[in-house]
């Protein structure tokens, strides 16, 4: 026998070394996800890796995707231009209905310093939907979720029998994972002896209690009888890694303190999970773009929408590369059709997802260090370290390899899926009422303006009738001069009527009493035609009449011989 140093699997290597952190306290590297992944896409589908519902390109992909200081996906595309060509079939096989991204995050602390490193998932479900006009989700799988809430006013509880000398305050309560961290100060004046010790405070959550947390004080004076006493800075509690609640109750000290009820908020995205759905669905599209298969389709890369999911936390600081693992051979096992149902899920749906707990994980890490071992032995007895060649000539070594990645859990699938067929056919149900409801609304408006629409024109075309037959339309009237425009046509009337001569009287002959008389008649005349219709001309064609008149009496007169002048 030689001892064999290297195990490969289809350009997938792993070390002695890589081997060496499936142990306790050690958590996995890019190269052991990658040779543990590569294995499931070929052992666990039915048909083999050419049936494979899951993409995967890599533990480093996301890493060298935003290499090379690139902004974005499209950017960044050129730095993993050939990764998706040595996929068979390309990154939108058909048969492909996810795509898998494992994401290495580098943590801070509260100084800004370097505080390790942290495994997560994305998911992208039905990749291809962007190009399609369907649902495409990234969905974050981070099994050390991190919130915080910042209590203002801070909460505060007194000491039962204390009057408030003796005080309990949150100021701030954070979860990291498994851990929930408050910020906390008590106070106490001695008149009652020595605060009680934090250390001795319970957290209770879905009916799980617990207990003995860390302490990290700024602040530690206990005090004693007639000593002030003071405790500020954290205490941390420990979850077990089936509590899945929001809602917490704390007790601070031994007893006779209230209870404070902690409610955080629900897991949201946080700025990295938001960047990684951003340069996820930008390098689908420049992908779409290049290498698509309907090439002349837009891909909308705004549609792929962002999710984190609720899964189980883990309870140490070093299993997260296997919940990674685990997942993603979960998903090897789904159908193509029930990968593209999750990308429509809603959260609450996804919380009840048979997601993997702490106890699976070390179940798993445990089972593959035994196969890891086995792998070993049986290349150094047969001279190789092709794992792909000894499991062709070993198949009970293919077969354990097999068993050492998959469980048995078809049953819990298939009632997920159909609680999941039942919550979206519910939620179609109630889109299609929403929809038919705004729709009746519409059309009752719609009604409503061409009923009025109607009616405007009725009233128009009645208008038009009357003003055709002469009548005066509803509502008309007549326009009449301001007394001020009839005043001053008066004023000017007058300026423009001329005075009548004045009277003389004389005495004597009847030929001046006729004068006179023709005069006055003459007069009149005159004024009557320069205040009636007719104006200057129609005035003095009547003189004309009045003198051709009298002229014709003069001589009638002077004809007649028996007409004799009158005497005084």
């Amino acid at each position: 026998k030689m001892p064999v140093a290297e195990l490969t699997f289809r350009r997938a290597m792993i070390n002695i070394a890589d081997a060496g952190r499936l142990g306790e306290g050690e958590d996995l590297n890019d190269a052991l996800l990658d040779f543990f992944v590569k294995l499931g896409q070929s052992l666990v589908p039915k048909g083999g890796d050419t049936e494979a519902s899951v993409s995967y390109l890599g533990a480093i992909f996301f890493k060298q995707l935003r290499s090379a200081f690139c902004t974005s996906g499209e950017d960044g595309w050129k730095n993993v231009q050939n990764w998706g060509k040595r996929k068979a079939g390309g990154l939108f096989k058909p048969s492909y209905g996810a795509f898998a991204v494992p994401i290495n995050e580098d943590l801070k602390d509260e100084k800004g310093q370097d505080a390790g490193n942290h495994w997560w998932l994305a998911l992208v479900l039905n990749p291809y939907g962007g190009a399609r006009k369907e649902t495409t989700a990234v969905m974050c799988l981070d099994s050390m979720q991190r919130r915080e809430k910042v209590l203002d006013p801070p909460i505060t509880v007194g000491l039962k029998g204390s009057s408030n000398r003796y005080t309990f305050t949150v100021k701030k309560v954070e979860q990291a994972g498994f851990l929930v961290i408050v910020s906390f100060n008590a106070k106490g004046d001695g008149s009652m002896g020595p605060l009680q010790r934090p250390e001795k405070s319970r957290l209770i959550g879905d009916d799980v209690v617990c207990t003995n947390p860390e302490l990290g004080l700024r602040i530690n004076m206990g005090g004693g009888p007639n000593t002030a006493g003071e405790f500020e800075g954290t205490i941390s509690f420990s979850l077990d890694g089936r509590m899945r609640t929001s809602t917490f109750e704390l007790y601070y000290g031994e007893a006779n303190y209230p209870p404070i009820t902690l409610q955080f908020d629900p897991f949201a995205l946080t700025k990295l999970q938001k960047d990684v759905s951003r340069y996820l669905g930008g390098y689908l599209a420049k992908e779409w773009e290049v290498n698509g298969p309907e090439r002349n389709k837009r891909y909308e890369k705004q549609s792929a929408r962002a999710l984190v999911a609720d899964v189980h936390q883990q309870e140490n600081l070093n299993d997260c590369g296997v919940f990674v693992l685990e997942n993603t051979l979960r998903s090897l096992s789904m159908r193509k059709d029930f990968l593209k149902q999750m990308s429509t899920s809603t959260p609450a749906a996804l919380k009840k997802f048979p997601w993997p707990s702490q106890e699976e994980i070390s179940t798993r890490k445990q089972k593959l260090k035994t196969i890891v071992g086995r792998l070993f032995a049986a290349a150094a007895e047969k001279g190789t370290g092709d794992v792909e060649k000894l499991m062709k000539d070993d198949e009970d070594l293919k077969r354990a390899v097999k068993a050492s990645l998959t469980e048995e859990r078809a049953g819990e699938l298939e009632k997920w899926e159909g609680d999941l067929q039942k919550t979206l056919a519910d939620r179609q149900a109630d889109k299609e009422r929403l929809e038919s409801e705004l729709k009746k609304k519409e059309e009752e408006t719609q009604a409503r303006r061409e009923e009025e629409k109607a009616r405007k024109e009725e009233e128009a075309r009645e208008v038009e009738e009357k003003r055709l037959q002469g009548k005066r339309p509803p509502g008309y009237k007549r326009a009449t001069p301001s007394r001020s425009k009839s005043r001053k046509k008066d004023e000017k009337k007058k300026k423009k009527a001329k005075p009548p001569p004045k009277k003389k009287k004389q005495r004597g002959s009847d030929d001046s009493r006729d004068q006179s008389e023709e005069e006055s008649e003459d007069d009149r005349r005159k004024k009557k035609a320069g205040t009636g219709r007719g104006g200057k001309k129609q005035a003095k064609k009547r003189r004309d009449e009045d003198d051709s008149r009298d002229d014709s009496q003069e001589d009638e007169e002077s004809r007649s011989p028996s007409r004799k002048p009158r005497r005084r």
